[in-house]
């Protein structure tokens, strides 16, 4: 089998510069993954890499090339190739996408509990085609959760159980599969997706948010402390955990203290406050929000994503002092 995949990789064509755009429209279709993967891949590589746009915010899409033997994605070197704009060719890659099969490429599982079955490493970026989502017999609007690449279920807004189930199942392959997305839920209302809150929290929901961070915080620090030690810069990159209550809902914390220097807060429930000027010494846990209000003219956002903070300067005891007494 080795020797046989050798050959034909030695008898494939090499390929020097884009893919010719006559040669890449009929194989061109939309991909939707979170938008972390497409943010960490900028900063493990230092390089750009597909070209993509913000989807709900915590999802991204971008275009591929998605051939039989190969998958190329889209990025400014093929766009500026082709001369082409991004939008429109999306255009093309959503008809692309709606040939390959609509409503009938979902697998009923209950009364308004629907699966996808194309098993495509493309079942995720059905969300955009709305109209086939909209003509699924749902109660309320279309929701959506992406666990996995091969994997879209689909409820209605106001099917609270159905909401449970298809959460339930995401934390299960969110366990299981090693190319798990995030699975965290989309509503499609007047044809644009946001994330979806449910009238009633539910813990489900709480701990699948709160795992996506602690998962895309914690890449994002170690890739950022890989670049900051070959770049011989003291910054630290503050932790983001997660604790679980008895009550089953999920809550998350950082740590800052003057101690750390320059420091990267990731956004999270709680504040845990540690400081030490002369003999004074203090600790205290602060809401985030009340950290925001009350210090944002020391705070200014990092740019990334997810997005961390830093201190301008770093407070005086009388501002911290003013913070807990808020």
């Amino acid at each position: 089998m080795l020797k046989r995949f050798l050959e034909a990789l030695k008898a494939a064509p090499v390929r020097r510069g884009p893919i010719p755009l006559p040669e890449a429209l009929p194989w061109l279709v939309p991909k939707v993954r979170p938008r972390f993967v497409y943010e960490a891949q900028a900063l493990r590589t230092g390089q750009p890499g597909p070209v993509f746009t913000p989807l709900a915010g915590i999802f991204a899409m971008s275009l591929v090339v998605d051939m039989p033997d190969v998958e190329i994605d889209v990025g400014a070197a093929e766009l500026a190739a082709w001369n082409a704009d991004f939008d429109r060719l999306l255009q093309k890659a959503r008809t692309n996408l709606l040939a390959r099969g609509g409503e009938e490429e979902f697998e009923k599982l209950g009364p308004g509990r629907f699966r996808s079955t194309w098993r495509d490493n493309l079942d995720g970026s059905r969300v955009l085609l709305p109209g086939v989502l909209q003509r699924l017999p749902l109660r309320g609007d279309p929701v959506v959760v992406l666990p996995n690449r091969d994997t879209l279920l689909v409820v209605g807004s106001e099917d609270p159980h159905g909401l449970d189930w298809a959460l339930q199942g995401a934390l299960e392959f969110l366990d299981q599969d090693p190319r798990s997305l995030n699975g965290c839920p989309l509503r499609l209302r007047n044809y644009q997706w946001e994330p979806f809150q449910p009238r009633e929290a539910t813990p489900l929901l709480g701990r699948i948010q709160k795992r996506r961070l602690h998962a895309e915080y914690g890449h994002q620090k170690a890739l950022l402390d890989r670049r900051h030690g070959a770049q011989g810069k003291a910054i630290t990159l503050a932790p983001f955990h997660v604790e679980k209550a008895v009550s089953g809902q999920a809550s998350s914390f950082t740590i800052w203290s003057p101690a750390m220097g320059e420091a990267w807060l990731p956004e999270a429930d709680q504040v845990r406050l540690a400081w030490e000027w002369g003999r004074e010494r203090g600790r205290a846990w602060v809401p985030w929000a009340k950290v925001q209000r009350c210090l944002s003219h020391l705070l200014e956002p990092v740019g990334l994503f997810p997005e961390r903070y830093r201190f301008k300067t770093t407070p005086r005891p009388e501002q911290l002092e003013a913070l807990l007494s808020a």
